[in-house]
């Protein structure tokens, strides 16, 4: 089967009115080209569309003034247009005042029943799409993609290309955020950990070397949280759904993950992760993002409690551990060739540079060997 192309915006068919989304409309009056009701209504078209909205009406009306389910059809129309200020009469509008026994305040005066007949209305459309939804999972953007009209697909792909989508979606809310300094009841102190990962299973540090840490492992695993904490807040705590492209993230800006660079100091360790983030031709950060990464660091280094400083370190570490691994399994069978997918594959994305397999194992033992270091030696 064929995929399906995104449209291209060019000159011939992006809205006039706003310049930025799919025209997929035509002005009858004027013939500009506009993508939305909202372009339509705009101040910029709002001479026409509101002299077109009342030349219809008004000759709708002197056509047949005697036939009163007509003027009931009539009255029904005025009355929403009215409330949605897409029409205004002028109280010297002699071409109104032919229409005997019309007068826009009696447009406000249709009874309940005619009310609810429109309200019925917009249900059934909303019902419509809820009826093809239904026992549908909405997580599964395949399926949802699939029960999709046309019109309303290349709707949202021109919704894609006219909106911010950041803006719609809830910024995640990090697991390490707890912490508190008082004693608290056993009960109390355990709810948090629900949120944060499972610590995976960590051998002792004896059994994977003796030879006694050098003081720069210590730097070298803060860049690697550094670069785990924005990451995840990159991925807004989906990470776990693009696990390969995450890896390839935590990677680019985690020189000690990389290529097992050294680092002697706090400083050094952070602001290496913040300038691979600028280098970086597929990561898009500022100095807000580079704040709240040293902020979540910090809070990760501190722990839940005092009593408990190294739990969230080992706790972001099996995370990572956890990633590493989910980004080694294929695809599930069918997830790359839905419809979804063939609209928006990867290439419609900024173009990242995937690990390779043999360098995610190789980053699977260092994470390994930062676990075990941060169980038996680590201090903050």
């Amino acid at each position: 089967m064929a995929a399906v192309k995104i449209v291209e915006l060019d000159d011939t068919n992006t809205c006039k009115i706003c310049d930025n989304a799919l025209a997929r409309y035509s002005c009858p009056k004027c013939n500009i080209i506009y993508c939305s009701l909202s372009c339509y209504q705009s101040n910029s078209h709002l001479e026409c569309s509101e002299t077109f909205y009342k030349d219809n009406i008004l000759e709708e009306l002197n056509s047949d003034k005697d036939n009163v389910e007509s003027k009931t059809k009539m009255m029904e129309i005025l009355k929403r247009a009215h409330e949605d200020n897409q029409i205004v009469f002028s109280d010297n509008d002699d071409t109104f005042g032919e229409c005997s026994g019309f007068n826009i305040n009696d447009f406000l005066d249709l009874d309940s029943a005619d009310e609810n007949e429109l309200d019925s209305d917009d249900e059934e459309d909303i019902l419509d799409i809820g009826d093809r939804l239904a026992g549908i999972d909405l997580d599964d953007a395949e399926q949802v993609w699939g029960k999709l009209t046309e019109d309303e697909k290349q709707e949202f792909v021109a919704f894609l290309k006219s909106e911010d989508i950041t803006n719609l979606i809830p910024s995640w809310k990090p697991w390490w955020l707890y912490y508190n300094k008082k004693v608290e009841e056993l009960d109390t102190t355990e709810e948090y950990k629900k949120s944060c990962p499972e610590i995976c299973d960590i051998k002792d540090f004896s059994e994977l070397t003796s030879k006694i840490p050098d003081d720069s492992v210590k730097y070298n695993l803060i860049n690697i949280l550094a670069a785990y904490a924005f990451t995840t807040r990159y991925f807004n705590g989906e990470h776990f759904d693009f696990a390969q492209e995450a890896v390839s993230c935590m990677a680019t800006i985690s020189l000690a993950l990389k290529v097992g660079q050294t680092f002697t100091d706090f400083e050094s360790a952070v602001i290496s992760v913040e300038q691979e983030c600028v280098h970086s031709d597929w990561i898009i950060s500022d100095t807000e993002n580079t704040q709240t990464m040293r902020e979540d660091l910090e809070k990760i280094l501190k722990g839940p409690n005092k009593a408990e400083n190294k739990f969230y370190i080992l706790c972001a570490l099996s995370d990572v551990h956890n990633l590493l691994k989910a980004s080694l399994k294929p695809a599930k069978n069918g997830e790359s060739s839905g419809g979804f997918s063939k609209q928006f594959p990867n290439e419609h994305f900024p173009s990242v540079k995937l690990e390779e397999t043999p360098r995610i194992k190789n980053h699977l033992k260092k994470v390994d060997y930062f676990l075990s270091y941060a169980k038996d030696h680590f201090q903050s």
